[in-house]
């Protein structure tokens, strides 16, 4: 399975709920409330590109953007290549805990994959300086977003809510 965005969004929800839940814990009143106001949009956006990636196009760009990172990625280094093997299997396994409702494997399995990817974070930093890269994400993000505002028409002002909410958080954290 290389569903890009799958990826990506589990990587980011998992980073932002590891490191935001423990900070919540510990801030006051206003943190909490603009996390929980991040959280919800999260939440809408993560619904409308689930939406957005069961058009058959942007399924079709999404896989060919993968493909494309990974194979690029593999290129570069062998131990890339094995790290996108550990992934790939350990999203399978995610998936297949989420369908058991077997949390306590499932938490097991996201901090995997959460090391698995701060070993990949090198590779891809080398591959987004390539031009190519960055022309292929552009492709598919233009893809990807413009099915979203078919889906729902304000998604923009959502992008802009959540990346207004997010310097205000990382302000609050430091």
């Amino acid at each position: 399975m290389t569903n890009l965005l799958y990826k990506t969004s589990l990587l980011a929800i998992l980073l932002l709920l590891s490191g935001g839940l423990l900070y919540a814990q510990t801030q006051g009143e206003e943190f909490q409330k603009l996390y929980s106001e991040y959280m919800e949009i999260e939440q809408k956006l993560q619904h409308i590109q689930q939406q957005a990636l069961g058009d058959d196009n942007v399924a079709k760009h999404a896989e060919e953007y993968s493909s494309f990172m990974d194979n690029k990625l593999r290129e570069m280094d062998t131990r890339a290549g094995e790290l996108i093997d550990q992934r790939e299997e350990t999203i399978d396994l995610i998936q297949i805990a989420q369908q058991d409702g077997d949390f306590e494997t499932l938490q097991g399995l996201q901090q995997g994959y959460q090391q698995i990817n701060q070993e990949l974070t090198p590779f891809l930093q080398q591959a987004m300086a390539d031009p190519e890269v960055q022309e292929k994400r552009f492709e598919f993000e233009q893809v990807l977003i413009g099915k979203m505002e078919d889906i729902d028409p304000e998604i923009m002002s959502l992008f802009e809510k959540m990346e207004e909410l997010t310097q205000k958080l990382e302000s609050l954290m430091q």
